[in-house]
């Protein structure tokens, strides 16, 4: 995964990372984002439904899934 590519996903909609380590997270839109060159900084709900940030370096990531909006 380049800086392009996530980028162009995010702005496009709601995308799904999935990480290496099988951990996922749902990014809803693209304000719930910043993008470098080596990592990605990410605002997601979290399992006790509170907002929370994660650094998360694109080498580590195993896929990116566009999802449809309101998911």
């Amino acid at each position: 995964m380049d800086r392009e590519e996530l980028t162009t996903l995010i702005s496009e909609g709601p995308v799904l990372i999935r990480m290496n380590d099988g951990r996922q997270y749902t990014i809803e839109s693209s304000e719930f984002a910043i993008v470098s060159d080596i990592a990605a900084s990410v605002l997601y709900r979290a399992d006790d439904n509170k907002l929370r940030t994660i650094y998360l370096p694109l080498v580590t990531m195993s896929g990116v899934e566009p999802l449809a909006a309101g998911s």
